[in-house]
Protein backbone atom coordinates (compact mmCIF):
# COMPACT_ATOMS: atom_id res chain seq x y z
CA UNK A 1 0.00 0.00 0.00
CA UNK A 2 1.23 3.48 -0.81
CA UNK A 3 1.46 6.22 1.78
CA UNK A 4 1.29 9.99 1.90
CA UNK A 5 4.60 11.70 2.45
CA UNK A 6 4.30 14.97 4.32
CA UNK A 7 6.88 16.91 2.38
CA UNK A 8 8.08 20.03 4.23
CA UNK A 9 6.23 18.79 7.34
CA UNK A 10 2.66 18.86 6.08
CA UNK A 11 0.14 18.72 3.27
CA UNK A 12 -0.12 22.28 2.02
CA UNK A 13 -3.64 23.56 1.42
CA UNK A 14 -4.48 27.13 0.44
CA UNK A 15 -6.53 28.43 3.38
CA UNK A 16 -7.92 31.28 1.27
CA UNK A 17 -9.57 28.85 -1.11
CA UNK A 18 -13.19 27.78 -0.40
CA UNK A 19 -13.69 24.39 1.27
CA UNK A 20 -9.99 23.98 2.09
CA UNK A 21 -10.84 21.67 5.01
CA UNK A 22 -12.79 19.32 2.71
CA UNK A 23 -9.92 19.39 0.24
CA UNK A 24 -7.42 18.41 2.93
CA UNK A 25 -9.67 15.53 3.98
CA UNK A 26 -10.00 14.53 0.30
CA UNK A 27 -6.19 14.32 0.10
CA UNK A 28 -5.67 12.46 3.39
CA UNK A 29 -8.28 9.88 2.34
CA UNK A 30 -6.38 9.41 -0.95
CA UNK A 31 -9.42 10.30 -3.03
CA UNK A 32 -7.09 11.86 -5.60
CA UNK A 33 -6.03 8.39 -6.76
CA UNK A 34 -9.49 7.92 -8.31
CA UNK A 35 -8.81 10.78 -10.73
CA UNK A 36 -5.59 9.54 -12.28
CA UNK A 37 -7.49 8.22 -15.28
CA UNK A 38 -6.48 8.19 -18.93
CA UNK A 39 -9.75 9.80 -19.99
CA UNK A 40 -9.08 12.78 -17.71
CA UNK A 41 -5.61 13.48 -19.09
CA UNK A 42 -5.08 16.84 -20.74
CA UNK A 43 -3.33 16.46 -24.07
CA UNK A 44 -0.13 18.47 -24.31
CA UNK A 45 2.00 19.38 -27.27
CA UNK A 46 5.75 18.99 -27.35
CA UNK A 47 6.30 15.27 -26.83
CA UNK A 48 7.45 13.74 -23.57
CA UNK A 49 6.86 15.50 -20.27
CA UNK A 50 7.88 14.93 -16.69
CA UNK A 51 4.35 15.79 -15.54
CA UNK A 52 0.84 14.64 -16.29
CA UNK A 53 -2.20 16.90 -16.11
CA UNK A 54 -5.60 15.54 -15.10
CA UNK A 55 -8.65 17.79 -15.47
CA UNK A 56 -11.93 17.15 -13.64
CA UNK A 57 -14.75 18.77 -11.71
CA UNK A 58 -13.78 18.84 -8.05
CA UNK A 59 -16.79 18.56 -5.72
CA UNK A 60 -14.94 20.02 -2.73
CA UNK A 61 -14.30 23.40 -4.34
CA UNK A 62 -17.22 23.38 -6.81
CA UNK A 63 -15.14 24.15 -9.89
CA UNK A 64 -13.04 22.51 -12.58
CA UNK A 65 -9.49 21.82 -11.46
CA UNK A 66 -6.23 20.55 -12.85
CA UNK A 67 -4.17 18.02 -10.91
CA UNK A 68 -0.52 18.09 -11.93
CA UNK A 69 1.33 14.89 -11.13
CA UNK A 70 5.08 14.42 -11.37
CA UNK A 71 5.48 11.39 -13.57
CA UNK A 72 8.63 10.35 -15.43
CA UNK A 73 7.58 9.30 -18.91
CA UNK A 74 8.50 5.67 -19.59
CA UNK A 75 9.56 6.56 -23.13
CA UNK A 76 12.54 8.50 -21.81
CA UNK A 77 15.94 6.89 -22.24
CA UNK A 78 17.37 5.09 -19.20
CA UNK A 79 19.94 7.74 -18.21
CA UNK A 80 17.37 10.50 -18.62
CA UNK A 81 15.09 8.64 -16.21
CA UNK A 82 17.95 8.32 -13.75
CA UNK A 83 18.72 12.03 -14.09
CA UNK A 84 15.08 13.01 -13.47
CA UNK A 85 14.83 10.62 -10.52
CA UNK A 86 17.94 12.05 -8.82
CA UNK A 87 16.86 15.64 -9.57
CA UNK A 88 13.45 14.87 -8.05
CA UNK A 89 15.09 13.88 -4.77
CA UNK A 90 16.49 17.40 -4.35
CA UNK A 91 13.95 19.55 -6.22
CA UNK A 92 10.20 19.24 -5.95
CA UNK A 93 8.91 21.32 -8.85
CA UNK A 94 5.27 21.09 -7.79
CA UNK A 95 6.20 22.49 -4.37
CA UNK A 96 8.03 25.35 -6.10
CA UNK A 97 5.00 25.99 -8.27
CA UNK A 98 2.64 26.05 -5.26
CA UNK A 99 4.77 28.46 -3.22
CA UNK A 100 5.72 30.57 -6.24
CA UNK A 101 2.10 30.93 -7.35
CA UNK A 102 1.03 32.14 -3.91
CA UNK A 103 3.85 34.70 -3.84
CA UNK A 104 2.96 35.98 -7.30
CA UNK A 105 -0.69 36.32 -6.32
CA UNK A 106 0.37 38.33 -3.27
CA UNK A 107 2.36 40.58 -5.62
CA UNK A 108 -0.71 41.14 -7.82
CA UNK A 109 0.55 39.05 -10.75
CA UNK A 110 -2.04 36.99 -12.63
CA UNK A 111 -1.11 33.32 -12.37
CA UNK A 112 -2.68 29.95 -11.53
CA UNK A 113 -4.79 29.73 -8.35
CA UNK A 114 -3.17 26.97 -6.28
CA UNK A 115 -5.46 24.88 -4.10
CA UNK A 116 -3.13 22.28 -2.56
CA UNK A 117 0.21 20.50 -2.76
CA UNK A 118 1.14 17.08 -1.41
CA UNK A 119 3.35 14.08 -2.12
CA UNK A 120 2.49 10.41 -2.30
CA UNK A 121 4.71 7.35 -2.19
CA UNK A 122 3.17 4.45 -4.18
CA UNK A 123 6.11 2.17 -3.33
CA UNK A 124 9.46 2.19 -1.56
CA UNK A 125 11.42 3.53 -4.55
CA UNK A 126 8.77 5.77 -6.08
CA UNK A 127 7.48 9.14 -4.99
CA UNK A 128 5.05 11.40 -6.81
CA UNK A 129 4.24 15.00 -6.01
CA UNK A 130 0.90 16.64 -6.72
CA UNK A 131 -0.30 20.17 -7.37
CA UNK A 132 -4.01 20.96 -7.47
CA UNK A 133 -5.08 24.28 -8.98
CA UNK A 134 -8.13 25.94 -10.47
CA UNK A 135 -8.47 25.40 -14.20
CA UNK A 136 -7.84 28.44 -16.37
CA UNK A 137 -10.53 28.67 -19.02
CA UNK A 138 -8.44 30.37 -21.70
CA UNK A 139 -6.22 28.13 -23.84
CA UNK A 140 -4.91 30.87 -26.16
CA UNK A 141 -1.22 31.49 -25.52
CA UNK A 142 0.85 34.57 -26.28
CA UNK A 143 2.85 32.54 -28.81
CA UNK A 144 -0.34 31.47 -30.61
CA UNK A 145 -1.67 35.02 -30.72
CA UNK A 146 1.60 36.39 -32.12
CA UNK A 147 1.57 33.64 -34.73
CA UNK A 148 -2.01 34.52 -35.74
CA UNK A 149 -1.12 38.20 -36.02
CA UNK A 150 1.98 37.40 -38.09
CA UNK A 151 0.00 35.41 -40.69
CA UNK A 152 -3.05 37.70 -40.69
CA UNK A 153 -3.99 40.58 -43.00
CA UNK A 154 -3.94 43.07 -40.11
CA UNK A 155 -2.61 46.47 -41.20
CA UNK A 156 -0.80 47.29 -37.96
CA UNK A 157 0.93 43.99 -37.20
CA UNK A 158 3.96 45.67 -35.63
CA UNK A 159 1.75 47.73 -33.31
CA UNK A 160 -0.17 44.66 -32.14
CA UNK A 161 2.98 42.59 -31.61
CA UNK A 162 4.59 45.46 -29.71
CA UNK A 163 1.53 45.73 -27.43
CA UNK A 164 1.73 41.99 -26.64
CA UNK A 165 5.49 42.19 -25.98
CA UNK A 166 5.07 45.23 -23.72
CA UNK A 167 2.52 43.36 -21.60
CA UNK A 168 4.81 40.35 -21.30
CA UNK A 169 7.82 42.52 -20.42
CA UNK A 170 5.78 44.24 -17.70
CA UNK A 171 4.87 40.82 -16.26
CA UNK A 172 8.52 39.79 -16.01
CA UNK A 173 9.42 43.16 -14.49
CA UNK A 174 6.62 42.71 -11.95
CA UNK A 175 7.89 39.26 -10.97
CA UNK A 176 11.41 40.56 -10.43
CA UNK A 177 10.17 43.62 -8.52
CA UNK A 178 8.45 41.18 -6.14
CA UNK A 179 11.79 39.34 -5.66
CA UNK A 180 10.56 36.26 -7.54
CA UNK A 181 12.05 34.49 -10.55
CA UNK A 182 10.08 32.33 -12.96
CA UNK A 183 12.98 31.03 -15.14
CA UNK A 184 10.63 29.96 -17.98
CA UNK A 185 8.41 32.89 -19.08
CA UNK A 186 8.19 32.00 -22.78
CA UNK A 187 5.20 32.65 -25.02
CA UNK A 188 3.55 29.27 -24.42
CA UNK A 189 3.58 29.80 -20.65
CA UNK A 190 1.47 32.95 -20.77
CA UNK A 191 -2.26 32.48 -21.40
CA UNK A 192 -4.56 35.18 -22.76
CA UNK A 193 -8.16 35.95 -21.93
CA UNK A 194 -9.34 38.05 -24.86
CA UNK A 195 -13.00 38.99 -25.14
CA UNK A 196 -12.62 39.03 -28.91
CA UNK A 197 -9.78 36.92 -30.37
CA UNK A 198 -10.75 37.83 -33.95
CA UNK A 199 -7.56 39.23 -35.48
CA UNK A 200 -9.59 41.32 -37.90
CA UNK A 201 -11.02 43.45 -35.08
CA UNK A 202 -8.07 43.21 -32.69
CA UNK A 203 -6.48 46.48 -31.64
CA UNK A 204 -3.97 47.78 -29.12
CA UNK A 205 -6.66 48.69 -26.59
CA UNK A 206 -8.09 45.15 -26.52
CA UNK A 207 -4.60 43.72 -25.93
CA UNK A 208 -3.96 46.20 -23.12
CA UNK A 209 -7.26 45.26 -21.46
CA UNK A 210 -6.79 41.50 -21.86
CA UNK A 211 -5.84 39.27 -18.95
CA UNK A 212 -2.37 37.74 -19.25
CA UNK A 213 -1.93 34.71 -16.94
CA UNK A 214 1.47 33.18 -16.21
CA UNK A 215 1.46 29.38 -15.89
CA UNK A 216 3.96 26.53 -15.42
CA UNK A 217 5.60 27.99 -12.32
CA UNK A 218 7.68 24.86 -11.68
CA UNK A 219 10.98 26.74 -11.61
CA UNK A 220 9.88 29.62 -9.41
CA UNK A 221 12.49 30.73 -6.88
CA UNK A 222 12.91 33.63 -4.49
CA UNK A 223 15.54 36.31 -5.10
CA UNK A 224 17.54 36.23 -1.89
CA UNK A 225 20.17 38.81 -2.86
CA UNK A 226 19.10 42.44 -2.58
CA UNK A 227 22.24 44.05 -4.07
CA UNK A 228 20.77 45.61 -7.27
CA UNK A 229 23.42 44.60 -9.83
CA UNK A 230 23.86 41.11 -8.39
CA UNK A 231 20.09 40.64 -8.28
CA UNK A 232 19.80 41.79 -11.92
CA UNK A 233 22.54 39.34 -12.92
CA UNK A 234 20.41 36.45 -11.64
CA UNK A 235 17.09 37.98 -12.77
CA UNK A 236 18.35 37.91 -16.35
CA UNK A 237 18.28 34.12 -16.20
CA UNK A 238 14.54 34.48 -16.90
CA UNK A 239 15.32 36.27 -20.16
CA UNK A 240 17.29 33.27 -21.40
CA UNK A 241 13.89 31.62 -22.01
CA UNK A 242 11.94 34.81 -22.68
CA UNK A 243 10.79 33.97 -26.20
CA UNK A 244 7.63 35.79 -27.21
CA UNK A 245 7.73 36.12 -30.99
CA UNK A 246 10.22 36.65 -33.78
CA UNK A 247 11.49 39.80 -32.08
CA UNK A 248 15.29 39.46 -31.62
CA UNK A 249 16.24 38.48 -28.04
CA UNK A 250 18.49 41.54 -27.73
CA UNK A 251 15.53 43.80 -28.52
CA UNK A 252 13.53 42.13 -25.74
CA UNK A 253 16.42 42.80 -23.37
CA UNK A 254 16.50 46.46 -24.43
CA UNK A 255 12.78 46.78 -23.70
CA UNK A 256 13.17 45.06 -20.35
CA UNK A 257 16.09 47.23 -19.20
CA UNK A 258 15.14 50.50 -20.87
CA UNK A 259 17.70 53.21 -20.07
CA UNK A 260 19.70 50.74 -17.97
CA UNK A 261 20.61 48.70 -21.05
CA UNK A 262 24.33 48.10 -21.52
CA UNK A 263 26.00 45.64 -23.87
CA UNK A 264 27.47 43.63 -20.97
CA UNK A 265 23.96 42.68 -19.85
CA UNK A 266 23.51 41.03 -23.27
CA UNK A 267 26.62 38.94 -22.52
CA UNK A 268 25.03 37.96 -19.19
CA UNK A 269 21.89 36.72 -20.99
CA UNK A 270 24.09 34.69 -23.35
CA UNK A 271 25.87 33.23 -20.33
CA UNK A 272 22.53 31.93 -19.01
CA UNK A 273 21.52 30.69 -22.47
CA UNK A 274 24.76 28.70 -22.62
CA UNK A 275 23.98 26.92 -19.36
CA UNK A 276 24.88 29.39 -16.64
CA UNK A 277 26.83 27.74 -13.84
CA UNK A 278 26.07 24.23 -15.12
CA UNK A 279 29.56 23.21 -16.23
CA UNK A 280 28.48 20.26 -18.37
CA UNK A 281 26.20 22.50 -20.46
CA UNK A 282 28.86 25.16 -20.85
CA UNK A 283 31.38 22.61 -22.08
CA UNK A 284 28.79 21.05 -24.37
CA UNK A 285 28.11 24.42 -26.01
CA UNK A 286 31.82 25.15 -26.37
CA UNK A 287 32.50 21.91 -28.25
CA UNK A 288 29.42 21.88 -30.51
Amino acid sequence: MGKLVYSHGEILVNKDFPSHELTEKWIRNKQFLKYELTQLLLKRKGGRKRNRLYCFSHDCVQCDVVMKVSQIDQSYKFWRKVDLFITGLFKDYNYRSYIGSLKMQEAGIDTIEPIAYWTYKPSWFRRKSYLLYKKIESELTVAQLCNKIHFSDAKEKDVLIKAVVNRCVSIVRGIHAAYIRHDDPHGNNILLDLKDADIGTLDEEKINNARFTLIDNDRCTSARIAIPRVKLFFDLKCLARFQICELPPEELLRQYLGEEYRIYWWYVVNFWVSGGFKLHKLLGNLFK
